[in-house]
């Protein structure tokens, strides 16, 4: 069986560079979209945490997260909340 022949087009040419002015919007960038912007409040920043767990205890949350009409995370992060004080 012959070996398929693979071609690949010219190489596309470099873009013009818009010079300063594009430098200029990089560098000031967040401090005009905070003028433009009236400052609202920042989502809380979130980290991951992965658990493993029986599944038995996984089937029992998720039911519970149904039944309750929510998702996993959002019932997870409520009772953890409760148990943690998270508020203060």
């Amino acid at each position: 069986m012959p070996a398929k022949k693979v071609s690949f087009g010219k190489k596309p040419a470099p873009e013009e560079p818009q010079g300063d002015r594009l430098n200029e919007w990089v560098a000031h960038r967040e401090r005009q979209e905070s003028a433009e912007q009236p400052h609202l409040d920042q989502p809380e920043k979130m980290k991951r945490l992965t658990l493993d767990i029986p599944e038995p205890l996984h089937r029992a949350i998720k039911r519970k997260a149904v039944d309750e009409g929510v998702t996993m995370v959002e019932l997870l992060r409520s009772l953890l909340e409760q148990h943690f004080d998270a508020s203060s």
